[in-house]
């Protein structure tokens, strides 16, 4: 019984922006004359169906290479994705695909990623790698890197990690080990990165996808191949949807190496809260945790205090960082420093001292309300 009613409050949560339409890979060329074009090039792990599609549920023993480029509409509130409806596509308000790419191979794929790294000055010759959240399909994923490129100004290339998720709201179980099926594929793809000519790497996670990534760091440290990790200047994770336990113990692996890991965490992340209600945890998960005593004597972690900040389009509050517009200005303008304020240990407090409404030790930096 109290596992049903715990789904029952889980499904509920999670249905809550289930009344827009899902995503898809709308393709219309002509898009591209109308919206401003980003181009994500993706890793993947997902499967392929028999016409040749991205599987929702599908899990694929190797890493397949592609490219998306997307037309960020015009006319829509920063920080939201909006998908065509089934009746009217409008290249000014919904987002769409100009055009798709698939890569031979992983060696076609790297060459693809020195010739955009070439296209950029010295000194933004870096790669952010996107690993998307729970109940994300593969358009949902693509598309919400590219909103964030596009609004965050990001410098340098973007690469996104699409895992097989089911996309479903009610395939968190399956989500789960697929998260742990998805860490050897993303760190086929960092090795990859890393012997790119790419100046640094920032890996960034979401949700579910801090899972896959933290996995995926601590499984090459371990195994001996963490120097792959040399050009990786910070991890962030967003809302990540990972029990503290395990992070600590992820982390005290990496401890030699002494990555960044910056965490924007949120009390009032409402999917985080059912997640924590499903697993029967009392002290919540990571993305919402409420004392950073439990890790702020984890070397490098910097986490940040969203709460009192929300996102537009999202009643859960469970992806503040990337939908809020007061959010967006604060990082957008902070972009000036490059991806300073993710890699120097000095910068980054005189930045945010002067930013934030308080900072509460080097662990931790609360934002203010927005309105």
């Amino acid at each position: 019984m109290m596992r049903n009613i715990l789904f029952a409050v889980f499904a509920v949560c999670l249905v809550l922006p289930g009344c827009a339409p899902r995503g898809s890979l709308t393709v219309l060329p002509e898009a591209a004359r109308t919206g401003t074009v980003v181009e994500i090039l993706v890793a993947t792990s997902r499967g392929a169906t028999d016409d040749a599609t991205i599987a929702a549920r599908a899990r694929a023993d190797s890493v397949r290479w592609a490219s998306v480029a997307v037309s960020i509409p015009p006319e829509r509130t920063l920080g939201t994705v909006t998908f065509p409806s089934t009746s009217r596509v409008d290249p000014k308000t919904d987002f769409l695909t100009v055009a798709t790419r698939k890569f031979a191979d992983e060696t076609a794929f790297l060459r693809a990623v020195n010739a955009r790294l070439a296209e950029r000055p010295r000194g933004d010759r870096e790669i952010t790698l996107f690993v998307h959240g729970f109940n994300s399909n593969f358009a949902e994923g693509i598309y919400r890197h590219a909103q964030m490129a596009h609004d965050f100004r990001s410098p340098g290339i973007s690469v996104s990690y699409a895992w097989p998720s089911a996309g479903s709201v009610r395939s968190y179980g399956f989500d789960r080990e697929s998260a742990l099926f998805a860490r050897d594929g993303l760190e086929e793809t960092l090795e990859l990165l890393a012997r790119s000519n790419a100046e640094r790497i920032v890996v960034a996670g979401h949700s579910m996808g801090t899972i896959v990534v933290m996995e995926a760091l601590r499984q090459m440290q371990i195994r001996g191949t963490g120097r792959a990790l040399d050009k990786v200047q910070a991890v962030v994770l967003i809302a990540p949807d990972i029990d503290p336990d395990l992070f600590r113990a992820d982390v005290l692996a990496l401890a030699p190496r002494e990555l960044p890991i910056y965490i924007s965490v949120s009390g009032r992340d409402r999917a985080l809260r059912a997640s924590a209600l499903l697993r029967g945890q009392a002290g919540g998960r990571l993305g919402s945790i409420q004392n950073t005593d439990v890790i702020a004597d984890l070397p490098g972690v910097l986490v940040i205090d969203v709460s009192n900040v929300q996102g537009s389009g999202d009643p859960l509050n469970h992806f503040a960082v990337a939908t809020s517009p007061a959010m967006i200005a604060f990082i957008s303008g902070l972009d000036r420093f490059g991806t300073t304020m993710l890699r120097d240990q000095e910068r980054p407090a005189n930045v945010l001292e002067a930013t934030v409404n308080a900072v509460t030790g080097v662990a931790e930096v609360v934002l203010p309300g927005q309105k």
